[in-house]
């Protein structure tokens, strides 16, 4: 038996203003930045650009899929019971933000002359340390926002806050990226000049840099407020991470949401693996039409933004994440197999890209709603752990998501690699020069294939149980246990 540990969970917290909000949103960037360049970029620059095979770039994902795996637990473990004068979170955050925006600028500078081997090594290396700096971040930083406030509502507007500052962020720097980085020489498209990759790597480094030290910044004010933990057994040892792991996960809630997250996540992330090429090949846009894509986004961000607390409190959370889920079903199965069966015209035909806009936003608008609510969702999951178990582990519960996030880039960009040599996608091809049968069975992937792999994670979140009566239940049994801070004795195996 180890020695008892105590946690003080402050839960009364000083109100969230719009400027501790936004600043704390600002930290986003560095994985809206990551999520831009992996949705977009790095399988398309590697395979395409530089040569590597996509079943080598697939490998790369693979390997630092698996290296989060170890990583996000640990990292959620030592957030949780970090004890210092700079709280749980900041520390991490603080030694984090620099070093990943460094890694994300190496990633899209591979040297000259390299072999196969020598680009495997270097995207392998460069990924591996950018995950790593990444869980630094993300896994402090999304529990620090759970910590903000333990109200129902408000927890939800600082997740939407969040989300709708990623989302902005992402949208107008893809569009930046399209319209300005990415612009062609008047010989060679955009999309396969190497030189326009460095500019995209520098403005990467500049913002990812500069907004982890704003949010970091901007909230430290709040360090004194935040709960704490008092832990007598101060050595480090994994047996305390897998069981602080294995504690997680015996509740059925987070069980359900975490396996959610996951088999969503090998929709999503096949499906933004594959848009660049999609956009490039199937519908064969322009880089001008791709940021009038990008930055018409906008107007989904900005129909969230109106509509979320309405929504929100109409809707229980549970309800919201089923709807997301069959909405993305539906609005996969009309688009790409439309084109399939000769029911959407063909790329000449003026109404094609409206359609590609109107599928593209109503996407948007299901996943911006969807992330706001299953952030607000761990939040409140947290404290019915608390509850039942008399530990916050907010920093494993986030661990988790984190994981479902890159989990959506990595195994996207590594089944991405593998559907591209099966189909084989020519390397360098320019747009109207692939056959015809090769597009087909790219559309097949990104219409029925991904609209197949959607049902599964609606199956986990009909096992959801988040009402808003259990919740209000849960605090008022934390409220009365402590009377406003909870001081329990927790034995560790």
């Amino acid at each position: 038996m180890r020695p008892a540990r105590t946690v003080q969970v402050a839960l009364s917290t000083p109100a969230n203003g719009f400027g501790l909000k936004l600043g704390y949103a600002s930290g986003t960037l560095s994985f809206a930045v990551k999520d831009v360049a992996f949705g977009s970029f790095v399988l398309f620059y590697y395979v395409t650009v530089v040569g590597l095979k996509g079943s080598l770039a697939g490998a790369v994902i693979f390997i630092s899929l698996a290296w989060d795996a170890v990583t996000d637990p640990v990292v959620g473990s030592l957030s949780d019971n970090l004890r210092s004068r700079w709280g749980r979170r900041h520390p991490f955050m603080a030694l984090s933000g620099i070093p990943l925006a460094a890694c994300l600028f190496a990633l899209f500078n591979v040297p000259d002359g390299l072999s196969q081997g020598g680009i495997f090594f270097w995207m392998l290396i460069t990924c591996l340390l950018l995950r790593t700096f990444l869980t630094l971040f993300t896994v402090p930083y999304l529990a620090l926002g759970a910590e903000l406030s333990s109200d129902y509502h408000e927890r939800t507007s600082i997740a939407g806050f969040r989300t709708l500052v990623g989302w902005f962020s992402a949208i107008l720097f893809t569009a930046f990226a399209w319209g300005v980085l990415f612009r062609g020489d008047g010989v060679t498209d955009g999309r396969l000049l190497r030189d326009n990759y460095f500019s995209f790597a520098l403005l990467s480094f500049a913002l990812i840099a500069g907004f982890t030290t704003l949010s970091t910044l901007v909230t430290a004010g709040r360090i004194k407020s935040l709960p704490a933990v008092l832990d007598t057994a101060q050595a480090f040892s994994f047996s305390r991470i897998f069981n602080d792991v294995r504690v997680a996960l015996r509740n059925d809630n987070f069980r359900n949401l975490f396996y959610l997250l996951l088999t969503l996540g090998v929709a999503t992330g096949l499906n933004g693996a594959l848009g660049t090429h999609m956009n490039t090949y199937f519908w064969e846009l322009s880089t001008n039409q791709l940021f009038i894509q990008a930055l018409g986004a906008l107007l989904p961000v900005a129909v969230m933004l109106l509509l979320m607390n309405t929504l929100n409190r109409r809707f229980e959370k549970q309800r919201v994440l089923e709807l997301c889920i069959l909405g993305l079903v539906l609005n996969t199965l009309w688009f790409v197999p439309g084109r399939l069966l000769g029911l959407i015209p063909g790329n000449d035909h003026p109404v094609v890209f409206p359609l590609v806009l109107i599928h593209g936003y109503i996407s948007a608008a299901l996943v911006i709603w969807f992330q706001t609510v299953s952030a607000s969702a761990i939040a409140d999951i947290s404290d019915e752990q608390e509850l039942v178990t008399s530990r916050r582990q907010e920093g494993v519960f986030f661990a988790a998501q984190g994981f479902s996030i890159k989990f959506v880039t990595g195994i996207g960009n590594l089944l991405g690699g593998v559907v591209i040599d099966l189909i084989r996608l020519p390397v360098g091809a320019t747009p109207g020069t692939v056959d015809a049968d090769v597009l087909f069975d790219l559309g097949i992937v990104m219409g029925p294939v991904i609209a197949g792999f959607l049902f599964l994670p609606y199956l986990y979140a009909r096992r959801l149980e988040l009402s808003r009566a259990r919740h209000a239940e849960i605090r008022a049994a934390l409220d009365q246990r402590g009377n406003g801070t909870t001081m329990a004795p927790v034995a560790e195996p």
